[in-house]
């Protein structure tokens, strides 16, 4: 559905239960990326490994030249990073590079001891060490790329994955963690070609799937969305999961009629899924259809899913039909329920510049526009409350950043119909 839908705040994975973000003519929003729980894929399972003394022999040789190797301290060293003694470890690993500074399974293993003291920064200049030693080594780009992702550096991230697919191109854990680098980053182009081939190797896994068809969207790909999941619903009818999916596609090429039949099939299928009737209720919010949609916000609040945002329309449903005081008591609870959805207090905003309380209507506008400030509307009323204030300076600020708004989505509407930026004439 809408970026309206989902404005304020993330949805949860599908591992918690599928709930979706619903395109709206183009106009999306993102949200921060959790990493924590994608199991399925095996990021949570991959962990930066000691390096044994076997893969350390090539470099050993070539650095016999150097002064002899503490080999006493080096097997301290691994028994001590094999008790989880990390910082013990590490240190070892230090007082031998201060001997032989090109021991590659010194620098290897410290690495590895640093990413477990979660001090990110010396392990990859410990990695980065090691890999000018052994520049195609598969472990290290690896443990590169997972340092850098766990520091939360996803762009870091991506070089030395991106050479790790190259070394092994079917290993899942390594295109795993390209593919979310990139959608952590918001490269959402190049994440669905590696959720393309992750998808290849487990077809069913449904974490990739919703990943895949994110990505899609958010990359403008709704027909490419439509297309596989056109293939993945001919398998299996009943996924609830593939129904929505394709309703949220459809919604974002404008097809509004065939989105709201892709719900309905999902909700006739699972009648108690979390955020099947939230989705379906929307759609018909967007049609105007207020008695539907009422009905499928209802549903949702009974089936235990989307409760907050289910109340937050409802509350602008009463408010448009003129009913504040009902109005007010659904919207306030839904901020009660959850305090960062921008149209809970966008609506609230309304409903206390009708009352003249503009202190409150100033309050709720700001925080709608703190939750989503590229939308023109609470920046308009916000100015009308200024303006019936006689606050003349701080009215025409934010007109102005009406205008500014405007004039962006003009410049992008224009981008997107002649394939290239507006250019100032030349002189």
């Amino acid at each position: 559905m809408s970026a309206r839908r989902y404005q304020d705040g993330a949805s949860p994975g599908p591992h918690k239960g599928l709930s979706l973000r619903i395109s709206n003519r183009g106009r999306r929003c993102r949200a921060a990326v959790d990493t924590v729980g994608w199991g399925v894929i095996g990021l949570c399972s991959l962990v930066a490994a000691p390096f044994p003394e076997s893969l350390c022999a090539p470099i050993q040789a070539r650095a016999a030249r150097a002064p002899q190797r503490p080999e006493q301290l080096l097997e301290r060293a691994r028994q001590l990073l094999n008790r989880k003694d990390y910082s013990g470890a590490a240190r070892l690993y230090e007082q031998i590079l201060r001997v032989d500074a090109n021991s590659f399974e010194a620098l290897s293993n410290l690495g590895v001891a640093e990413v477990q003291l979660g001090k990110y920064t010396q392990a990859a200049q410990a990695y980065q060490r090691a890999l000018s030693l052994q520049p195609r080594s598969f472990p290290l780009l690896l443990n590169l790329g997972l340092c850098y992702f766990k520091a939360g550096d996803f762009k870091g991230a991506a070089k030395p994955l991106e050479q790790a697919v190259s070394v092994q191109p079917d290993n899942l854990q390594a295109r795993s963690l390209l593919a979310m680098s990139y959608y952590s980053q918001k490269e959402f182009e190049p994440a669905s070609r590696e959720f393309e081939k992750l998808i290849g190797a487990q077809p069913d896994n449904p974490t990739v799937q919703y990943l895949l068809a994110e990505s899609y969207l958010w990359s403008g790909q709704e027909q490419h969305m439509l297309d596989f999941f056109g293939h993945v619903l001919e398998k299996s009818p009943n996924s609830v999961t593939v129904h929505m999916l394709m309703g949220e596609a459809n919604d974002g090429l404008g097809r509004t009629d065939e989105a709201i039949k892709e719900f309905e099939a999902a909700a006739a299928i699972a009648p108690k899924q979390p955020n099947v009737h939230f989705g379906l209720g929307y759609l018909y919010w967007e049609q105007r259809q207020y008695d539907r949609a009422s009905i499928e916000f209802h549903r949702e609040i009974e089936a235990g899913g989307s409760v907050a945002k289910s109340q937050a329309y409802l509350g602008d449903i009463a408010l448009r039909q003129g009913n504040r005081g009902r109005a007010r008591a659904l919207l306030e609870e839904a901020a009660r329920l959850y305090p960062k959805y921008r149209l809970t207090h966008y609506d609230l905003g309304v409903l206390a510049a009708q009352q003249k309380e503009y202190d409150q209507a100033t309050s709720e506008f700001q925080q709608a526009i703190d939750l989503d400030a590229k939308r023109a509307d609470a920046h308009y009323r916000l100015a009308e409350v200024f303006r019936a204030q006689g606050k003349v300076e701080r009215a025409q600020a934010e007109l102005k950043n009406v205008e500014q708004i405007q004039e962006s989505t003009r410049d992008k509407l224009l981008h997107e119909i002649s394939g290239s930026p507006p250019r100032a004439p030349a002189p």
